[in-house]
């Protein structure tokens, strides 16, 4: 019995070992687990719509047993130089900076744009320009901002890189206004004092500074770019005109008083090309949980969206977007669905190896069984052999002796039942072996 147990033991430990090292093999081909440290820029202050986006994409991934690191940074032109030299592995970034700029726009990151290919993982919410004049200024349109000091927030933000293209298109060339580094309540500050003549912002929602400046009707003025909306929109694709209703920033105090249309290009999710496809299938779950919900120029399910898009959509993000979230991470936790979906790839080799490997299995245990009756008739054979020069009776009880001998090793042979007729037909075999060797010559 336990000779039959060792023999399946060894034959089926022969089978899984072969299977084990075709997997080990096959395993050296599956990608990579995700990283487990991530870094992610955010926006300037504590207070930005991207500060406060990418708090919660930290919190949502670390729930998932993430580390994240918040790099602040003074924007999305600075944001996008930290992706090229990989200084952060994701980042929101405004519309229009990383594709279609002005390479004044673009400042430093134009020499690092050949270093890293970068993807977007969707848009996730309108910024609108939000362009304050003063009206003492006479200066109600950009084309007039010739001569100018312009509040556009420092080099390396979004909104100087937005402020600077919607002046070339006004061709108020670079040299014939003054570029303030204002921003936040500074700007406002510095138009309302008259020290700037206007100053632009842009903002997904509200802050102090715009709330400031809509309160202070009488000094200056909210430009409105509806006449001209869909010129700018067709000379800078990547900006949407987007409705302000009358009295929808504040209905107590009627602010504004007329219907406005803002000019909003769509911040994006941006990261390496080489990004890892799991991380991808994360971020637009946490993108869908964030910021699908109805939002100030959006209406609900708006974002995330394919749409806006300065760089390539990641092949990943674009299946996501036309069929939705993968079997398995719609139903699994996030690492199980991972885990399995890279151990998918192991299949072909387990089908390929196990099947016929299995098939042979049984084969392989048949013939070990065998072989222990089967290697007896060796010796039984060699006897038979030596029987006719075997004429007196010292070499036939030499012969009779071997006999003996076998018959001792045969009787404490274990095989299985199935086996039995083998096993009996070899003990009447040894038998018949017996007779001829104890028949006298002649």
């Amino acid at each position: 019995m336990w000779a039959a147990i060792v023999t399946f033991l060894r034959t089926w430990g022969l089978i899984v070992l072969l299977v084990a090292g075709g997997l080990g093999i096959a395993y050296r081909f599956v990608a990579p687990p995700p990283p487990q440290m991530l870094r992610i820029a955010t926006g300037p202050g504590a207070d930005s719509a991207y500060a406060r986006a990418t708090r919660r994409y930290a919190e949502a991934l670390r729930a998932e047993d993430f580390t994240v690191e918040l790099v602040e940074s003074q924007g999305s032109v600075e944001n996008l130089a930290m992706l090229r030299q990989r200084r952060v592995d994701f980042a929101l970034v405004q519309g229009g900076v990383a594709g279609t700029m002005p390479v004044a726009a673009q400042g430093r990151v134009a020499s690092a744009r050949q270093e890293v290919a970068l993807v977007s993982l969707g848009s996730v919410f309108f910024e609108p320009a939000w362009v304050f004049v003063r009206r003492d200024a006479g200066r109600q349109r950009l084309q007039q901002l010739n001569g100018a000091r312009i509040a556009m927030g420092p080099p390396g933000s979004g909104t100087r890189a937005l402020a600077l293209a919607l002046l070339e298109v006004n061709a108020v060339e670079p040299d014939s206004f003054i570029a303030s580094p204002f921003s936040g309540t500074d700007a406002a500050d510095a138009l309302l004092a008259g020290e700037v003549d206007a100053a632009i912002f842009v903002a997904a929602e509200p802050g102090p500074a715009i709330s400031r400046l809509m309160a202070a009707g009488e000094q200056v003025e909210l430009v409105d770019f509806e006449t001209r909306a869909a010129a700018y929109a067709r000379l800078l694709p990547y900006v949407t005109p987007v409705h302000l209703p009358r009295s929808g920033f504040s209905l107590a105090l009627d602010l504004p008083a007329e219907d406005v249309v803002l000019l909003a290009p769509a911040a994006s999710l941006i990261a390496p090309a080489d990004v890892h496809p799991q991380l991808v299938s994360l971020f637009i779950r946490i993108l869908q949980e964030e910021h699908r919900g109805r939002q100030s120029f959006a209406p609900e399910g708006r974002f995330p969206s394919a749409l806006n898009q300065d760089l390539p959509l990641h092949r990943d993000a674009a299946r996501w977007y036309e069929s939705g979230p993968t079997f398995l991470q719609s139903w699994m936790p996030f690492w199980v669905a991972v885990t399995v979906e890279r151990m998918w790839v192991l299949l072909i080799p387990l089908l390929t190896l196990a099947l016929p490997l299995i098939r042979f299995a049984p084969p392989l245990y048949t013939w070990q069984m065998e072989s222990r009756i089967w290697r007896y008739y060796d010796d039984m054979r060699g006897i038979e052999a030596e029987l006719p020069a075997a004429r007196d009776d010292a070499a036939r009880d030499a012969l009779l002796a071997r006999i003996n001998g076998l018959e001792g090793k045969i009787a404490k042979l274990s095989v299985p039942s199935a086996y039995g007729r083998q096993f009996y037909a070899l003990r009447r075999d040894l038998d018949w072996l017996r007779d001829q060797v104890t028949q006298r010559p002649g």
